[in-house]
This record gives C-alpha cells, sequence and structure tokens, in this order.
C-alpha cells in the first residue's frame, strides 16, 4: 500500500511542478497597446507547408508570427528600431521556445523590416488589434493616408498586413 501512496505522491509533484513551469505556455488576453521589447528571429523555409499551433498551414510569405502566450488572432505591429521599418503580423502560432526570443516570424515578414541578413535582431512591437483586425493605427495614419503607409504598389499582401477598418467593414 505504501509503493502506491508514494507513487501517487510523485505523480501529484510532477504535475504541480509541469504546471508550475508551463504557465508561460497558457494563453493570455492581448491588451490593446501592450510593448513587447526583445529578440527575434525568423522562421526558416523549410517549415512552409506545415501546420502551425494554430492549425492553419504556415505560409513564409504570409505576415504571422509566433508568439509564446498572446492568443492566436492578435495583431502585433513589430518594428527594428534600426531602420525603423515595421510590419503588422498575427500570432498563429507557439514559440519560440528559445527564452531569449520573444517573437519568430514568417520570412517575408522577416524581409519587410530587414532582418534577413543578420537573422536575429532586437524589435519593439505592439499589440495593435485581435481576432485578425487592428484597432490601433499608428501615429499619424488616418484612411485617407491609409495607402501611403501601405504602399498600393507593393506585392500582393495578405489580409493581416492591410487590416479592414471598422468603417469598411460596415459598408459590405
Amino acid at each position: 500500500m505504501d509503493l502506491v501512496k508514494k507513487r501517487f505522491e510523485g505523480m501529484v509533484w510532477l504535475i504541480t511542478i509541469f504546471f508550475i513551469f508551463s504557465s508561460d505556455l497558457v494563453a493570455q488576453e492581448s491588451e490593446i497597446g501592450l510593448t513587447i521589447k526583445g529578440k527575434a528571429s525568423y522562421y526558416h523555409k523549410k517549415f512552409h507547408g506545415r501546420k502551425t499551433a494554430s492549425g492553419e498551414v504556415f505560409s513564409n510569405l504570409e505576415y504571422t508570427c509566433a508568439h509564446r502566450t498572446l492568443p492566436f488572432g492578435t495583431m502585433i505591429e513589430v518594428e527594428n528600431p534600426y531602420s525603423h521599418k515595421w510590419v503588422i503580423v498575427r500570432v498563429n502560432d507557439r514559440g519560440p521556445f528559445t527564452k531569449t526570443r520573444v517573437l519568430d516570424l514568417s520570412y517575408q515578414a522577416a524581409k519587410e523590416i530587414g532582418m534577413i541578413q543578420k537573422g536575429i535582431i532586437f524589435v519593439n512591437a505592439k499589440v495593435v488589434g485581435k481576432d485578425g483586425e487592428v484597432m490601433l493605427f499608428r501615429e499619424g495614419s488616418t484612411e485617407d493616408n491609409f495607402f501611403e503607409i501601405f504602399p498600393s504598389d507593393s506585392v500582393d499582401f495578405p489580409a493581416s498586413r492591410i487590416p479592414e477598418t471598422v468603417s469598411s467593414k460596415k459598408q459590405k
């Protein structure tokens, strides 16, 4: 009987320890305006076509990212502080699983902000929306100058790159 009791107590301790150390992996609420600073990397091309944690098929041509805890669909503005280039990405995967990094970007998003040569760079990021919709726009952006910020002559932007505004949704 003592052996069963000891095994049970051991299992309880293992489960408790697991929950303590895995609390980072539980999705948290995405507070609009939340800032994230740290190192970001980008997905290798070999991940193109594989399933993400959200169940989507990963595409290196879309503007997406992985974050350990933010809910899927959270929109994040990521800026390279050295070049001041920025991009808006949508969380659709979990990671990075390296403690020193805060985001994994798709290849296209990494290319947009000029991080391909370095591979890993320090970024400034901010939560700007949720459920795939941008709610907090960069200072100075309006519907009138939207295409100055998001050039219309650029390659086909995925939906996460050019978010629909609330007013354009009401017109449908």
